[in-house]
Formats: structure tokens, C-alpha cells, sequence
């Protein structure tokens, strides 16, 4: 039987971290060893408090009982808060390096690397509202996490929050369908395949122009697309392409994109699912044309059609639903929905926290030696005394309790009370 042994587990789980984490600390002012009475000296202490807090779930005043029983620094629960807070850049910068250092593609789709973009909400308990936001970027052939960035209820979905590269090809669905970002992302070498949003994406007709990018003044005519419209002449359920631009604005001059507005008519059955989730999401505000065009899926490409057929491009979208899977796992596995309900800078870092022990996970399910353990491998804690020497199960559990309601009241030696502790330490 496998032995888990605390020492050598936290020194691998170490070792899926940037190899200059340590000195990320320093840079960012997490490591002060000019304070006499400093507790926490080293990287490794600092991450091992907010990863138990944060990856245990565990209250503030557990977590550094815990910690300190480890062997690890002794310090309050409110001066963990602070370390947390104070740690964000931190554990951004951390997030920044796992998600650049990632190696390059050899599967493509007629040249393109597809990546996916989506970002999702998180709450906390008894919140009425949204909390915070968790935008990501994958790689669809091996689901690589490219880009995470956290951010409170106000950063919107836009294809502007991230750098992009030549030879992408960017998946997203309708929140991200604005000509700015379109914009952004192609001027960087990128192409983007969007869902439409016909509210937020005015399209317009070709104006005969082959440039891929050309300048504009208010003389010259404006030939909008009725989307809907050319829906409505789809026959079949096959994918039908024509070209169209998209026009942004650079200061005073109109510019427009070249592209291909794609679209294709539902079965019956699938339809009539999409109209009631229309009818779900809006309610008595639902408007015929909404109902009418949830029977179409209409797409907005720059990919060009010698690379990237209509076809091709509607069996491409349908891989966006990985990014979807990928926060699925993440808030399963990480409990997201265990929020802090404190301050925005602290669910920031806490979030940031939870993602870095994501993208950990993430790293160790991709090792080839991560077939080892399955089927999953029964662990036996180093010194542990065998299952009939042990307390039952209701005893074990109720000295448990015990212990959390011991220190929740403050009466653990190691959970000390805030005042007090807080009033003589180093931050």
C-alpha cells in the first residue's frame, strides 16, 4: 500500500509551480525578512497557509491550527486575512506564468491553432447577486489553459481583455460578438469565429473592397445586413455562407473587417428546445424575432473561405462547449461556489488561489505517470495506527466537531484571539 507522506507530497505539489516562484515572491513583497518578529520567512510557508485555507476550505482560525501543528508559522486569523489580501499580485503573477509557459500545438484545423474563450460567474453563500468573474482561454486540441484572469462583477466579457497571436482561430459565443473586440483580435494576427449577437454586431453589405482592413468616412453608403432576414431564405439544414464586414471605429475613422456571415436552420425538435430556453431566459419580455431566430445558429468569421469551409467552421464552434466542461471541473473540483463573503480584494485573491490549485491539478492529470493512479491508489498516513486499533466512526467524528467548535470559540492555544495577536505581528 502507497504511504502519504506529507513532506514529499507538498515538495511535488511545489514542483508543478513556476520554477521561479520564490523569487516571485520576493519581487512582490510577500517575503520580509527585515521584520524582526516577521512569521512568515519563505514562499513555501506563505503558500502553504493560503493553500490549506483555500484548498481545504477551512476557516481562517482553523486553517492556522492546523498549519502551526504542521510545524508550520504561528501567526493569527486575521493576519492570515491580511497575508491573503495582501498576496494577490502574487498569486496573479503565478497564474501569469503556468498559463504562458505552455507548449505549442501540433494539431490544427487547415493551419489554425483553435482556442476558446468564455468566462463565468461566481457566488458566494447567501449572495443575491454575482461576486466575481473568471475569464479564461483554452486550447482545444490538448484543453491547455492559455489565459485566466479574475475579476470583480463589473469586468464584462470582451475579446480586448486578452493578447492573441497569429495563426488562432478564437471561439466564443455571443457576449463577445462586438466589433471592437473583433477588431482587437484580428489586428493582432488572430482570426475569430463568433456567434452573432444581432443586437450588439451590426454587419454590413461587401462594399467590393479586397483589403482585409480598409478606412472609411461617413460619405460612404451603409448597406446594414438584415440578419434575420437571409434566415429566413436557408433551405434545408445544411450551413449557408455570404460575405459581410464588420465596422468598427479607430478615433474619427469607420473602419471595416472583412468576413463571412454563416448561418443554418435547425431540425424541429432542436429549434423548439432553443425557443424555450429563450422563453426561459426572458420570460413575458420575449419578442417574436427572438423566438424566430432561436431556430438558426448564425456565425460571424474572418477565417477565409479557401481555409476554412462553412461546414468546417459550424463543426469548429461546436468544440467551444470544451471551455464550458473545463469550468464545470473546475467548480466541482475547487468548490468556486465556496466564496468568502468578504471583501472584493480578499474573493479576489481567494479566487486567484483557487485557480492556481486548478491549474495545478490540471498539470498533474496531464503527466503521463498520472495513469498510475488509476485505478485510485489507497494511501496510508505515515504512523497511523490500523483501522481496528481506531475510535469508531461516530467517536472520531464527534471529537472532530469537538476540535472545529474548540477553535472556532478561541480556546485552542494556536487559534489565539484577533486583538491580541494581531497587535505585535509584521505583516
Amino acid at each position: 500500500m502507497a504511504t502519504l507522506d506529507p513532506n514529499r507530497d507538498w515538495k511535488t505539489l511545489l514542483s508543478f509551480l513556476p520554477r521561479d516562484y520564490e523569487q516571485l515572491a520576493v519581487e512582490h513583497k510577500q517575503v520580509r525578512l527585515q521584520w524582526a518578529n516577521a512569521k512568515i520567512t519563505c514562499a513555501d510557508e506563505l503558500l502553504r497557509l493560503i493553500f490549506v485555507h483555500v484548498g481545504a476550505d477551512l476557516p481562517l482560525r482553523q486553517t492556522v491550527v492546523v498549519v502551526a501543528k504542521g510545524g508550520g508559522p504561528k501567526l493569527s486569523a486575521v493576519r492570515l486575512h491580511l497575508k491573503l489580501r495582501a498576496s494577490l499580485p502574487y498569486l496573479q503573477a503565478l497564474i501569469t506564468r503556468m498559463t504562458s509557459v505552455v507548449p505549442g500545438a501540433d494539431e490544427r484545423w487547415s493551419g489554425y491553432e483553435l482556442v476558446a474563450t468564455d468566462a463565468t460567474t461566481v457566488s458566494g453563500p447567501g449572495s443575491e447577486g454575482v461576486d466575481a468573474r473568471i475569464h479564461t482561454v483554452i486550447r482545444l486540441h490538448d484543453l491547455a489553459i492559455l489565459h485566466t484572469q479574475i475579476t470583480d462583477v463589473s469586468g464584462g466579457e470582451t475579446l480586448k481583455r486578452f493578447a492573441w497571436s497569429k495563426g488562432q482561430l478564437i471561439l466564443a459565443d455571443r457576449g463577445y460578438s462586438t466589433a471592437p473586440g473583433i477588431a482587437w483580435a484580428v489586428h493582432q494576427g488572430a482570426d475569430v469565429l463568433v456567434r452573432v449577437n444581432r443586437g450588439a454586431l451590426p454587419l454590413f453589405e461587401a462594399d467590393g473592397d479586397g483589403d482585409r482592413d480598409r478606412d472609411r468616412d461617413d460619405s460612404d453608403p451603409d448597406l446594414d445586413i438584415d440578419v434575420l432576414e437571409w434566415c429566413r431564405t436557408l433551405p434545408g439544414h445544411r450551413a449557408h455562407e455570404r460575405v459581410a464586414q464588420v465596422e468598427h471605429r479607430d478615433g474619427r475613422i469607420k473602419r471595416r473587417i472583412n468576413g463571412r456571415l454563416i448561418g443554418f436552420r435547425l431540425p424541429d425538435a432542436e429549434a423548439e428546445e432553443a425557443r424555450e430556453r429563450v422563453l426561459r431566459e426572458h420570460g413575458a419580455k420575449t419578442t417574436s424575432d427572438q423566438l424566430e431566430a432561436a431556430s438558426y445558429v448564425i456565425l460571424f468569421t474572418t477565417a477565409p473561405a479557401q481555409r476554412m469551409s462553412a461546414a468546417r467552421c459550424v463543426e469548429a464552434y461546436r468544440l467551444r462547449w470544451q471551455i464550458e466542461l473545463q469550468f464545470k471541473r473546475w467548480k466541482s473540483i475547487c468548490h468556486f461556489d465556496r466564496l468568502p463573503n468578504y471583501t472584493d480584494d480578499t474573493i479576489r485573491a481567494w479566487l486567484s488561489a483557487k485557480v492556481l490549485l486548478g491549474l495545478i491539478l490540471d498539470r498533474m492529470s496531464s503527466r503521463s505517470a498520472s495513469s498510475e493512479l488509476s485505478p485510485p491508489v489507497r494511501f496510508a498516513v505515515r504512523g497511523a495506527k490500523p483501522r481496528e486499533q481506531r475510535f469508531g466512526a461516530r467517536v472520531g467524528s464527534r471529537r472532530a466537531a469537538d476540535r472545529q467548535a474548540t477553535v472556532e470559540a478561541h480556546h485552542d492555544s494556536l487559534a489565539g484571539h484577533r486583538r491580541r495577536d494581531s497587535a505585535n505581528e509584521a505583516v
